[in-house]
């Protein structure tokens, strides 16, 4: 992943998997050196659903602990394949 790459994901919907399994969803609030800030909406730990008092909230994630980021929202002008 390249240094400025995480810049391109901001204020967008993604998928993020970390390297110890866990999968978050959300936006991307903000890139701030080595870290990407996630507005999470929803969390699954290996299978099972992170359980949270409240969501949406803000998590910090370091970017070497990424193992995938993954846009939701669908490119303009391609089309769609289910």
């Amino acid at each position: 992943m390249a240094i400025n790459a995480p810049h391109q994901y901001l204020n967008k919907r993604v998928k993020i998997k970390t390297k110890k399994g866990a999968v978050l969803y959300g936006t991307v609030v903000k890139v701030s050196g080595k870290k990407i800030y996630l507005k999470a909406t929803s969390a699954h730990y290996k299978g099972s659903k992170v359980r949270a008092t409240f969501f949406p909230f803000i998590l910090p994630l370091v970017l070497f602990d990424l193992l995938a980021i993954v846009l939701l929202e669908p490119r303009r002008g391609r089309r769609r394949f289910y």
